[in-house]
């Protein structure tokens, strides 16, 4: 799907139609309480560590292990949404934001696959799922202008990924200011995120010189909690100094993850929130996962 300038930056409707779905859904989609974790392992010198199997993982929902069902490792695909603050306070760096994006398209793999969503005041998604070498040309056509619904376009990102196929999801978010437009709240964005089993990369493009202490604060905690609960990292790059290389990393990173499942007891499917806690048995090894996801309450007869 293309979406000209003039008509995304008058309009902003709302993302457009989604992707098809594949007839036949994988096998590991038919029960939706299975839990998905993508946990990321590295060593002491920051270095991922690879080869790792099933055996090497241990899972603890709410301190109680648990038996990992499915299990993918590195070479496994992964989709990604890219979100991008295109709002009025981002037209200094609406420029990197978009070459960072291009970057990103330049350094996946040929079976990885990416969207791109633009978001001020409302979201929209202007280049639609699929494994490309460059970015639509639209993209570099917006103007940055608006307020910032930074959480409605999170949310509705991470309800267009929920119904993909690929088990390892991420989305790349890049914002310099806090929510000001959006009628979803933080919580909201949390529980898509956690819904869909999405990985967030917040970027916190944030410059104090031309934001106040108390909205930066409020920026960068929302930002760091997205990131956090969910597994993903927090990179403060003020003025986008290093966006570039922080898209590379994101994308090397993404291509050297693992990904576990598991199905938690029937008793903790109540609708509420659970700690998961991963651990790998490989001496001095870090782990990153999120750190729980909110049961879904089983149906009726």
């Amino acid at each position: 799907m293309k979406v000209t300038a003039c008509l995304l930056i008058l309009s902003l409707t709302g993302v457009g139609a989604g992707s098809q779905r594949p007839e036949q859904e994988p096998i590991i989609r038919l029960e939706s309480s299975l839990v998905l974790v993508n946990v990321t392992v590295t060593g002491k010198d920051r270095s991922y560590i690879s080869r790792l199997t099933a055996k090497d993982f241990t899972v603890l929902d709410d301190g109680q292990p648990q038996e990992i069902v499915f299990f993918s490792a590195e070479e496994t695909p992964f989709v990604a949404a890219i979100l991008l603050d295109v709002s009025g306070s981002m037209e200094r760096m609406l420029r990197i934001g978009q070459a960072a994006a291009r970057g990103f398209a330049h350094g996946i793999r040929s079976e990885d696959v990416f969207a791109v969503y633009v978001f001020s005041h409302r979201c929209a998604r202007v280049q639609d799922f699929g494994s490309y070498p460059e970015v639509d040309p639209d993209l570099w056509r917006i103007r940055a202008e608006g307020y910032t619904a930074l959480y409605d376009c999170l949310v509705q990102a991470a309800e267009d990924l929920k119904g993909r196929e690929e088990t390892r999801r991420a989305i790349l978010l890049l914002s310099d200011g806090a929510d000001t437009a959006s009628r979803a709240s933080l919580d909201d964005a949390l529980r898509a995120a956690s819904d869909a089993a999405v990985t967030v990369y917040a970027v916190d493009l944030i410059d104090e010189k031309y934001t106040s202490a108390a909205e930066a604060l409020r920026a960068r905690g929302a930002l760091q909690t997205l990131a956090e609960k969910t597994g993903g990292r927090y990179i403060r790059d003020p003025g986008g100094v290093t966006l570039y290389a922080t898209f590379a990393q994101i994308v090397e990173e993404l291509g050297h993850q693992y990904t576990l499942g598991y199905y938690p007891p029937m008793a903790r499917r109540d609708g509420r929130w659970h700690q998961i806690r991963v651990s790998v048995s490989r001496p001095g090894a870090t782990v990153r996962a999120r750190t729980g996801y909110r049961a879904l309450t089983p149906k009726g007869p």
